[in-house]
C-alpha cells in the first residue's frame, strides 16, 4: 500500500535528490532502476521485513564481502535471444560472466547460517550451472567459439589446419627454390579473400602461371595465387563455409537453450535487483551511521539526534522532535536562518526514508509514525505561468491538501500565513491550522507570527517549540527547544549598537502584557538552557558510572577465570599424583605374590591405601568446588542436572521456553533463571558419589572372574572396575585376563587401552581371536 503524496511534496522534502545518494551505492543498473521506482508504503509487514532484511545485510558486510560487483543488465540479451536464431559470441561472453557473478552471491547468500532473510534471498535466486559451463566450453576469453566446441568442428578445423600447412610448405619450397629469382616482391606469405598468396613484382606478372588477387596501393605489388595451390586453396574455402555453418548451428543450439531458461534468468535477475537495492540501503546506512526506526502506527513520531541526510554531516547539528498523545500538531517558532525549515524537511524526508524501507539517520531509539498520506507546503511556490503570487501558489496548495487531510495524513507546513498581510495571514494560518486539526491529521508547522504562537499555547492538542538562539553570539544553535520562542529582536537590536533611546522609542509601540510575556518567555530559556547543561551533567556521570560497572564486571570475570583455572589445574596435578600411587600399589600387588612375610605384605599395603585414600578426599573435595563449566542452549535437556554459577547449588532443568526463562527445581521448590546464571553440574548426588578403594585380597581368597564386563558402562566407571579386577588377577597368581567391552563405537575399547598401556605390571595387550569375541574383547598378559 503505497503512500499517497504528490509531486510538490517529494520535492520539496528533495526524495528524489535521496534515491540519487541511494543509487550511487547500488552496483547494477537493475538495482539502480528499482531505487528509482522506490515509493513510500504504509504497510507495516512489509517495512519490518524490510528493514530486518537491511540489517542482516548490513550486519554481515561488516564481516563479509557480498557486494555484486560490476554488473551488466543482460534483460537486453534475453529480449534480443527471443528476437534471433542466434545470439554473437560476445553476447554469450556477457551472459556466462554475469551467470557467474549470480551464482557466486548465491552461495556467498546461502552460507549466512545466522541470517534467514540472505538465505531465503540466495534460494530465490537460480543457478544455470549447465548453460554457464556450456558457455564456457564453446567460446574463449574473446567470444570467439573454440575449435573444441564440437566434435564435427574439431574435425573441420583439423582438416583445415592440415591443408593449410600443405599449401604454405609448398608456396615456401617454391619461394626457396630460386625459380622466382628477380619475379619476387618479398619473400613472405599472405593472405587474401582466405586465400593463401605471394607478393610479385608488378612487371613480372607473366613469368609466373598464378592467379592475381590484389595489388599494392601503389601498384608495384601484385599477391597472386599459383596455380599449383588453387585446388588445395579451394577445399580450404570450401572448409571455411562448412566451419562457419557447424559454428552456426552451434551457436543457434546454445541459443535456444536459453530461450528455454529465460523465465528463470529473468525471475533470478529480479531476486538480484532486491539485493543490489538492499546492499544500496544497507551501505548508506553504514556511511551515514544510520538506525532502523521503530515503527508506529497511532501516530507517535520521536525523531533523537536526527540529522539531514543531505547536509554535510560533519557539521549538521543533530535535532530532537517528539509528537504524540495528547498532542496532535506542533508549532515551531523562531527566527530566519535559525534552523525551521530544515527541522521541518528532516521531519518528513526522514518519514518518507522510513516509509521506503531506508535506516534513518537518527539515535537507535527514535520513533516514526507511519502514514498513509504525507503533504508539504514549503518554500517559494510563485508560478509567473499560471500568475499566481507567492501567497496565491500557497493558498492552492492548501485546499488541495485540506480536502485529502484525514486521521492517516502527515502535515507540513513552511511559514504558515506567509505572504499576505501579517494580520490576515495570521487569521488565515489559524484557520487553517484548526481546520486540519478538525479533520485528525498530524500538523507540523513553523511560522513567526505572535498570533499563530499564541494560539499554539493556549490550544490543547498544539505543543510549541522554538530554534534556539544563542543571544551572547547573536547566532542561531540550530537546536530544537520545547516552548514558545522569544522573538529577541531587542536584545539582537541593543548587542549591535542600537541606541537605547530607539530601543525604548520601539517598546513604546508594544503593549505592556506583550513586553512581560517576552521577558518571562527569555527568562524561562535561560532556565531551560541550565537545565539542559545540568542534565548533560547527569548523562555523563551516568555513562561514567555505567562504564566502571562494565570494568568492575570486567575484573571480577577476569579473577574467577584465574581461580577456576588455577584449580582445575591444581586437580589435573593431584590426579597425576594418584595415578602415580595406584601405580605403585600395583607394583607392590604384584610383588605380594613372591612376599612370604604377610605382615610386611599388609603394612605395604595399608600404607599406599592409606595415600590413595587421601589423595581421593583431596581430589573429591575439589571436584566440589565451583568451578563454573559453561553451558550451551542447545545442551539443555528437560531432567538434566544443572548447577548455579559461583555456587554449590544444583537443580534439575524441568522447563526450557527459551534462553532467558528456564524452569529449575531445587530443593523441592521450582525457580526461573536464566541461560547465563547456571553451568554444567560438577556436584555428584549421594547416589553418584563413588567412594575410592582399594581391595585387598589373599591366596586364599576365592578365585576371580576369568574375564571383566563393563559393557554399557561409561569410561570412567569401566577405568575403576579395571583397575580392580587386575589386582584380583595379581593376587590370585594370574597372568592372563579378558575385558569384555563390546564394539560399539570403539571409544571404550580405545580408552581401556590407553589405560593399559600406562601400566607397570601390563606386558601387553591385543584383540581377541575372531571366535572369541574379536575387537569386542581385549587379552591382557600381565608380567610375572
Amino acid at each position: 500500500m503505497n503512500v499517497v503524496t504528490n509531486a510538490k511534496t517529494l520535492k520539496d522534502l528533495e526524495y528524489d535528490k535521496l534515491k540519487g545518494i541511494l543509487k550511487s551505492f547500488a552496483c547494477s543498473p537493475l538495482g539502480r532502476e528499482l531505487i528509482e521506482n522506490l515509493r513510500p508504503s504504509a504497510d507495516i509487514e512489509y517495512l519490518q521485513r524490510e528493514f530486518q532484511r537491511v540489517e542482516e545485510l548490513r550486519t554481515a558486510l561488516l564481516e563479509t564481502d557480498l557486494a555484486l560487483g560490476s554488473f551488466t543488465d543482460i534483460r537486453p540479451l534475453l529480449r534480443h535471444a527471443h528476437q534471433t536464431t542466434a545470439l554473437s559470441g560476445e553476447e554469450f561472453l556477457a551472459l556466462g560472466q554475469a551467470l557467474g557473478q549470480i551464482r557466486r552471491l548465491r552461495d556467498r547468500l546461502l552460507g549466512q547460517e545466522d541470517f534467514s532473510q540472505l538465505r531465503e534471498l540466495g534460494e530465490r535466486m537460480h543457478i544455470f550451472r549447465e548453460l554457464e559451463e556450456n558457455i564456457a566450453r564453446v567460446f574463449d576469453e574473446d567470444g570467439e567459439v573454440r575449435p573444441t566446441a564440437s566434435p564435427r568442428l574439431r574435425e573441420l578445423t583439423a582438416r583445415k589446419r592440415i591443408l593449410e600447412e600443405r599449401v604454405q610448405r609448398h608456396l615456401q619450397a617454391l619461394i626457396q627454390s630460386g625459380q622466382l629469382a628477380g619475379v619476387l616482391q618479398d619473400s613472405v606469405i599472405t593472405r587474401r579473400s582466405g586465400r593463401f598468396v605471394i607478393p610479385i613484382k608488378s612487371a613480372a606478372r607473366h613469368e609466373l602461371d598464378a592467379v592475381v588477387h590484389d595489388s599494392s596501393d601503389s601498384g608495384q605489388t601484385l599477391y597472386v595465387e599459383p596455380t599449383s595451390v588453387v585446388t588445395e586453396n579451394n577445399e580450404i574455402r570450401e572448409l571455411d563455409g562448412e566451419i562457419r555453418d557447424e559454428q552456426l548451428r552451434i551457436l543457434r543450439e546454445l541459443t535456444q537453450r536459453l530461450q528455454a531458461e529465460t523465465r528463470k534468468i529473468e525471475e533470478t535477475l529480479k531476486a538480484v535487483a532486491y539485493f543490489d537495492m538492499l546492499y544500496a540501503k544497507a551501505q548508506f546506512a553504514i556511511h551515514l551511521r544510520c538506525s532502523r526506526p521503530r515503527l508506529t502506527t497511532n501516530g507517535e513520531l520521536h525523531l533523537i539526534e536526527a540529522r539531514h541526510p543531505l547536509l554535510d554531516q560533519t557539521t549538521v547539528v543533530p535535532i530532537e522532535l517528539r509528537l504524540g498523545e495528547p498532542f496532535q500538531g506542533i508549532v515551531i517558532t523562531g527566527p530566519n536562518t535559525g534552523g525551521k525549515t530544515v527541522s521541518l524537511k528532516t521531519v518528513g524526508l526522514l518519514t518518507l526514508m522510513a516509509q521506503s524501507g531506508i535506516p534513518i539517520p537518527a539515535a537507535p531509539d527514535s520513533s516514526i509514525a507511519l502514514f498513509q498520506k504525507i503533504f508539504t507546503d514549503i518554500g517559494d511556490e510563485q508560478s509567473i505561468h499560471q500568475n499566481l503570487s507567492t501567497f496565491s501558489a500557497h493558498m492552492k496548495n492548501l485546499v488541495g491538501v485540506l480536502r485529502e487531510a484525514d486521521s492517516q495524513t502527515l502535515v507540513l507546513i513552511d511559514e504558515l500565513g506567509a505572504g499576505t498581510d501579517p494580520t490576515e495571514g495570521a487569521a488565515l494560518g489559524i484557520a487553517i491550522l484548526q481546520a486540519l486539526l478538525d479533520s485528525q491529521a498530524k500538523v507540523i508547522v513553523t511560522t513567526h507570527f505572535s498570533a499563530i504562537k499564541h494560539f499554539a499555547y493556549q490550544h490543547p492538542k498544539l505543543k510549541t517549540c522554538s530554534v534556539e538562539f544563542d543571544t551572547e553570539t547573536l547566532s542561531p544553535t540550530y537546536r530544537i527547544v520545547e516552548g514558545v520562542g522569544a522573538s529577541n529582536a531587542f536584545i539582537i537590536a541593543e548587542r549591535l549598537g542600537l541606541p537605547a533611546s530607539v530601543i525604548a522609542a520601539a517598546k513604546t509601540h508594544v503593549t505592556e502584557g506583550q513586553v512581560r510575556v517576552e521577558d518571562i518567555i527569555h527568562k524561562l530559556q535561560q532556565e531551560r538552557g541550565e537545565l539542559a547543561q545540568e542534565r548533560a551533567r547527569v548523562r555523563e556521570r551516568a555513562e561514567e558510572i555505567e562504564r566502571m560497572q562494565a570494568e568492575y564486571a570486567a575484573k571480577l570475570s577476569e579473577l574467577r577465570a584465574k581461580r577456576e583455572a588455577a584449580l582445575t589445574q591444581e586437580l589435573h596435578d593431584l590426579e597425576g599424583l594418584l595415578k602415580r600411587a595406584r601405580a605403585e600399589l600395583e607394583q607392590a600387588l604384584h610383588r605380594a605374590k613372591h612376599e612370604t612375610d604377610e605382615s610386611r605384605l599388609r603394612e605395604t599395603l595399608r600404607e599406599l591405601h592409606e595415600r590413595e585414600r587421601q589423595f581421593a578426599d583431596v581430589g573429591q573435595r575439589l571436584r566440589t568446588e565451583s568451578v563454573d563449566v559453561p553451558l550451551k542452549f542447545e545442551e539443555l535437556r528437560e531432567g538434566m542436572r544443572v548447577q548455579f554459577r559461583g555456587s554449590k547449588r544444583a537443580g534439575v532443568v524441568r522447563q526450557i521456553v527459551s534462553s532467558e526463562r528456564i524452569e529449575i527445581e531445587v530443593g523441592g521448590l521450582r525457580i526461573w533463571a536464566k541461560l547465563s546464571d547456571l553451568a554444567q553440574s560438577t556436584l555428584q548426588s549421594e547416589g553418584e558419589r563413588h567412594n575410592v578403594s582399594v581391595s585387598v585380597e589373599t591366596a586364599s581368597s576365592s578365585a576371580p572372574q576369568l574375564e571383566l564386563n563393563v559393557r554399557g558402562m561409561t569410561v570412567s566407571e569401566a577405568i575403576r572396575e579395571l583397575d580392580l579386577y587386575l589386582d584380583r588377577l595379581v593376587l590370585a597368581g594370574l597372568t592372563r585376563g579378558y575385558i569384555v567391552h563390546g564394539k560399539g563405537t570403539g571409544v571404550l575399547r580405545r580408552e581401556i587401552r590407553k589405560h593399559l598401556a600406562t601400566l607397570p605390571i601390563v606386558k601387553s595387550f591385543d584383540s581377541a581371536p575372531p571366535n572369541q569375541g574379536g575387537d569386542g574383547v581385549t587379552v591382557v598378559e600381565l608380567s610375572d
